[in-house]
């Protein structure tokens, strides 16, 4: 080969080279100079009608975003739609099925953004909530895998910033209806001079958690791009031997299914029923209770002992697994035989089995659990998360933190720092926590809205992403011009209750 061919060879090679960059680096450009070619396209039916109504709302949302940068683009069902137009398609449309969108496959609040020659495809699992919540306080949600897609799009595109809630408690996302996106406060749409995305994008998203709620339950945008997801499918509550075998019920037909405490049964006692777990219709009961939640549509049941438990002091209670007095091993025998007992018979179902005072230790008698079995730690420091490093839990961890919750001081004073979260954050993805239960709420957005923000989005990217830089991205959106006054602000006070939030509160080194 002569060195003119060698060098046009090389020639050709750089250029298919610098063409590829090229393409790649190329943005789709939705939205300049105040125009915008787009409609938003949304599916010609839904799983229901509430679910409609959400996937409405969050194309209003995408509306809402354009128009803040001076364009107004159309909502409209994939039937109406115009051909000759790009378009953002919006959830399970024929089209994200016809470019093979594996939307059947999604779990959770998973989802796809996926660029098309000029559109956009952002789908995610939307699904009803399979069954009615068994307590008002922690009710089931639709899942909207879409919603979570449209966040999170319009955050890293748009530049929308999702700041405080921007409903109440217990509304769904249908209830944007009502709000006037643009003027709200909750949400901050920064003027971008374009907004585009890459022309290859191709991207499925798992969100790292499955959910992160508390009392009372939110689900609002503000929520679902803050990763802060309500209860779809899942049972969470921990202490469940009382809804399997109710006081009320079997206090007068059955009182040997209670706890024999100084020769009495506490059929009919005051305070948490307490139960004689050697009995077999009592562990049948406790088996009957995780079958029939599954049965009404559950993927995820919980499992576990009273609060303020007692032991049963009968004979049989004593001898039960060979453990003698130590309850906690009879307790993991226990909930494992039930776990073992579900997966055979509805393979695939997932139990929560809690690990709470006297299950807090892991179990010594053995070291894996049955595949369908996730452990809820109510400990999540580093010191309560090694005992566990050498046991097999197939399904990982779900957690129960105490950050806000108010004791050694009040509701009305913030208690934790963004140094705080960030460690937490990092702590549980890295121990592949799945879920996350915050006992205490976190109201107090005026002073710890930065805190919020800042641990919502760490576990977007938890490897990557610091307090520091989220904290400064938080008040650049909702303070504009005095974002370094308030910055300065907060970290004045943020530096004032560090011994709080690192040693004194709830579950930190001197709580006890």
């Amino acid at each position: 080969m002569s060195a003119r061919v060698r060098f046009a060879l090389g020639i050709v090679a750089i250029t298919v080279l610098l063409g590829e960059r090229y393409c790649a680096a190329a943005d789709l450009i939705l939205a300049a100079d105040g125009r915008s070619d787009y409609q938003i396209v949304l599916p010609n039916s839904s799983p229901s009608p509430s679910i409609e109504e959400c996937l409405r709302q969050t194309g209003r949302l995408i509306q809402t975003a354009f128009r803040a940068n001076g364009c107004e683009v159309a909502i409209v069902t994939e039937e109406k739609r115009e051909l000759t137009r790009p378009a953002i398609f919006l959830g399970d449309t024929a089209f994200a099925r016809t470019q093979g969108i594996p939307l059947s496959s999604l779990k959770s609040w998973s989802y796809v953004q996926k660029v098309v020659g000029r559109d956009v495809i952002i789908a995610g699992r939307d699904q009803p909530s399979p069954a009615k919540s068994l307590q008002e306080r922690r009710p089931t949600w639709d899942c909207l895998g879409t919603a979570k897609g449209v966040v999170d799009f319009l955050r890293q595109y748009a530049g929308t910033r999702f700041l405080y809630p921007d409903l109440a408690p217990y509304q769904p996302i249908s209830a944007a209806a009502k709000i006037d996106l643009l003027s709200s406060p909750s949400i901050e749409f920064l003027k971008v001079p374009k907004i585009s995305v890459p022309a290859d994008l191709n991207v499925t998203v798992s969100p790292r958690l499955e959910f992160n709620t508390s009392h009372p339950a939110r689900g609002s945008f503000y929520d679902i791009a803050n990763n802060r997801f309500p209860l779809v499918d899942s049972v969470f509550g921990g202490h469940t031997y009382e809804r399997a075998i109710p006081r009320d019920k079997y206090a007068d037909s059955h009182p040997e299914y209670f706890a024999l405490i100084n020769g009495e049964r506490t059929a009919k006692g005051t305070g948490n029923a307490q139960y004689c777990i050697s009995n077999p219709e009592v562990q049948e009961l406790f088996y009957q209770d995780l079958i029939t939640l599954i049965d009404r549509g559950f993927e995820g049941v919980d499992l576990g002992q009273p609060d303020g438990f007692r032991a049963c002091q009968c004979e049989n209670c004593t001898k039960l697994f060979d453990t003698g007095s130590d309850w906690g091993e009879k307790l993991w025998i226990l909930h494992r035989m039930l776990a073992e007992r579900v997966e055979k018979a509805r393979p695939g179902k997932q139990v929560t089995m809690m690990s709470y005072i006297q299950t807090e230790n892991p179990p010594k008698s053995f070291q894996k659990f049955p595949p369908n079995t996730r452990i809820l730690l109510t400990g999540t420091n580093e010191e309560d998360i090694v005992p566990w490093r050498g046991h097999v839990v197939p399904m990982g961890f779900s957690s129960y933190i105490y950050n806000w919750c108010p004791n050694l001081g009040t509701r009305y004073t913030p208690m934790r720092t963004p140094r705080f979260v960030e460690s937490q954050a990092k702590r549980l993805t890295r121990n592949k926590f799945q879920s996350v239960y915050r006992d205490g709420p976190g109201e107090l957005y005026g002073l710890e809205g930065p805190v919020y923000y800042t641990m919502g989005r760490m576990f977007d990217d938890p490897e990557h992403l610091q307090a520091k830089q989220l904290v400064h991205e938080f008040c650049a959106a909702a303070f504009d011009k005095s974002a370094p006054s308030m910055i300065a602000f907060y970290d004045q006070l943020y530096h004032g209750i560090e011994l709080y939030s690192e040693f004194l509160g709830t579950r930190s080194p001197a709580w006890v």
